[in-house]
């Protein structure tokens, strides 16, 4: 992980995504905005439109939580009907496996949690080349934050894959030139960055993953603790989480093929942790980011907030981001959970 390395994190509580899909498959999203909702007894169902945002999934989840919810797509476009197979070949295919017909029967949906790859927050990167806070480590994609181009909402299909495919041209200009201008250092020694998962710091458990995953899945899935949080749930998750990540980095230590889902399973808790950390540090709601404790802007919030640490997490407001400086939908708060490290140069993002 690039933390390890001592890379900060950005946007980490604009992680709170969710797709709609057939509820035993996730697919793509083009074929429901023009979608009517309905309960398991055949009532239809007030659920805003898609471009109402928050209210859209708010409606649904809360529908979800009481019984199945179930999609009519008849009154979908007569152009989506005849283009979707096109665009979207994936989208009709799990419907075709169980005999159904997309724009003519309804079925059971769901929302599928999605964090932070169809949410925002990533590693943060401070200039053009999409380099991190650690000199030489370049960041693409899902990886890096994507306040700068989707604010504090989700990049979705569109933006995500325009942001994966210029990061990643722009990351590896940056890694090149960088190492034009350092020349090779094969002779130079490497130090070993990565912990939790290979190096223990006591005795040496095996562990089970599994249960490590299914407590994180816990925390960050469910609609009244991700859609709505506030903050007793978040204390909650953070103890918990917290707890597991001592563990994992007292205990597990995995060898062989089994250091990649070691490594997985520690990646996952530490995301976790980072997100929840940022969300309680935001104390407002801004963008996909809701408390229901604080339900209103702040006026200071346009502003990143910079999370990052392992054992000891830590949050910053970035100071070079505000309102009139980058998106103006962008992150921040004035809180802080400890001292955060001193700020590195670099170039304005």
């Amino acid at each position: 992980m690039a933390a390890e390395a001592g890379a900060e994190l950005s946007g980490m509580e604009f992680s709170t995504a969710y797709s709609l899909s057939p509820a035993w498959n996730s697919t793509r999203t083009l074929p429901y905005p023009s979608a009517r909702f309905f309960d398991a007894a055949g009532a239809e169902l007030d659920v805003p439109p898609p471009l109402s945002g928050h209210l859209h999934q708010d409606a649904l989840a809360r529908a979800m939580l009481a019984g199945p919810v179930y999609a009519d797509l008849r009154d979908a476009p007569a152009v989506l009907k005849n283009v979707l197979r096109r665009i979207q070949p994936a989208s009709p295919t799990p419907f075709e496996r169980r005999g159904i017909a997309l724009f003519e029967d309804r079925f059971e949906v769901k929302l599928f949690a999605e964090g932070t790859i169809r949410g925002t927050g990533g590693l943060r990167v401070v200039d053009q080349h999409c380099q991190t806070t650690v000199p030489g480590l370049f960041a693409a994609g899902d990886t890096a934050t994507r306040e700068l181009v989707a604010g504090a909402t989700s990049g979705g299909g569109a933006q995500n894959s325009a942001w994966a495919l210029t990061s990643g041209l722009a990351a590896g200009a940056g890694a090149a030139a960088r190492a034009k201008r350092g020349g090779r250092r094969a002779d130079s020694r490497a130090h070993a960055a990565g912990t939790v998962g290979l190096r223990p710091t006591a005795s040496v458990h095996r562990g089970d993953d599994s249960a490590a995953i299914a407590t994180v899945q816990a925390h960050t899935l469910p609609y009244d603790r991700v859609l709505w949080r506030h903050k007793a749930g978040l204390d909650s998750a953070r103890h918990a989480l917290d707890v597991l990540w001592r563990n994992l980095a007292a205990h597990r230590r995995a060898e062989g093929l089994e250091q990649v889902g070691a490594r997985e399973t520690a990646a996952l808790v530490a995301s976790a942790r980072w997100c929840t950390a940022a969300a309680l540090a935001r104390e407002e709601s801004r963008g996909m980011h809701v408390r229901i404790d604080a339900p209103a802007l702040s006026p200071d919030g346009a502003r990143r907030l910079l999370v990052g640490g392992l054992e000891q997490l830590w949050t910053r407001v970035d100071s070079s981001s505000g309102a009139g400086g980058g998106a103006g939908t962008e992150t921040g708060t004035a809180t802080e959970h400890v001292r955060a490290p001193a700020q590195p140069a670099q170039t304005a993002a």
